[in-house]
């Protein structure tokens, strides 16, 4: 009797574990086997310019400002075969000074030539790319208020270029950088047609200036003079406003000769000293 109750047990265990194993076994063959796992969520940091479908490319993005007047906004055109190849377009201008965040750089032709481009996304949201030399990435925005700021290969006196920044400048300054009254910068000088080139980028931190009425003073000044005289309209507009918003610039003098050639004398307000920069770490 106990022989038979031991082998019924032992059958009945048996069967149970067939019977485990054949589900084990049908679960596995009635699975898709295209099915693929849900992708984790994108770090927003690496996919706010670009798509990708398996690893995505880093991409640190960091707030920075256009560096000319009419800055290019371009756009891809076509298909993006995410090589030099890739063609753009032209798509709209960006005022000199404008804020944008910046992210991964890549080459991509436009009209013919391969160039080295910047992504960035506008206030507006808008993205796109401008051209890297155009672009700085980080730091923050100053203007050159003396005559002769003389660029620098280096934060010593001794390593003087033959490179004169000219006033009114407007220049990206990175306050990290500061070394024994250098500063580095990175601009384009309108009335050189040059940029700050990478071995004379040091520039003496008493020659600059960062307050606002002074920067968007030389903003509206450095748009308002190259315009022709079928844009006057447009350039009295922005010269007025230069006066009239920012009256405290240390450039009010200059803007008043431009717009009234004719006076002598000009009457500039008590406080139109240059605010220099005195602990650029904490601007």
């Amino acid at each position: 009797m106990k022989k038979n109750v031991f082998l019924k047990n032992v059958i009945l265990k048996n069967v149970i574990l067939i019977m485990l194993i054949a589900s084990f076994m049908l679960f596995y063959a009635c699975k898709p086997k295209n099915q693929v796992s849900e992708p984790s969520q994108p770090d927003e940091l690496t996919d706010v310019f670009f798509e990708y479908e398996e690893e995505p490319v880093l991409t640190i993005l960091t707030a920075g400002h256009t560096l000319r007047v009419n800055t290019g906004f371009y756009v891809i055109t076509g298909e993006d075969t995410e090589d030099e190849k890739t063609r753009t377009r032209w798509a709209a201008s960006m005022a000199l000074g404008e804020s944008v965040v910046a992210g991964e750089s890549r080459r991509m032709t436009f009209d013919g030539t391969v160039y080295n481009f910047t992504a960035i996304k506008r206030q507006d949201n808008s993205e796109g790319f401008a051209l890297a030399t155009h672009i700085a990435a980080g730091g923050t925005l100053a203007v050159v208020t003396e005559e002769r700021a003389s660029l620098f290969r280096s934060p010593r006196t001794v390593d003087v270029s033959n490179v004169i920044l000219s006033r009114r400048t407007v220049v990206v300054y990175y306050p990290e950088t500061e070394v024994d009254g250098f500063v580095e910068v990175r601009g384009y000088d309108s009335v050189r047609r040059a940029n700050v080139e990478q071995n004379n980028r040091f520039l003496r931190l008493n020659t600059l200036s960062t307050r606002y009425d002074d920067i968007q003073a030389s903003i509206l000044l450095q748009t308002a003079l190259p315009l022709t005289d079928s844009e006057k309209t447009r350039r009295d507009i922005l010269l007025d406003l230069a006066m009239v918003d920012y009256p405290n610039s240390v450039f009010f003098s200059e803007i008043f000769e431009i717009v009234n050639p004719a006076i002598d004398v000009v009457s500039i307000p008590d406080n139109t000293e240059n605010e220099q920069i005195t602990n650029p770490v904490e601007q």
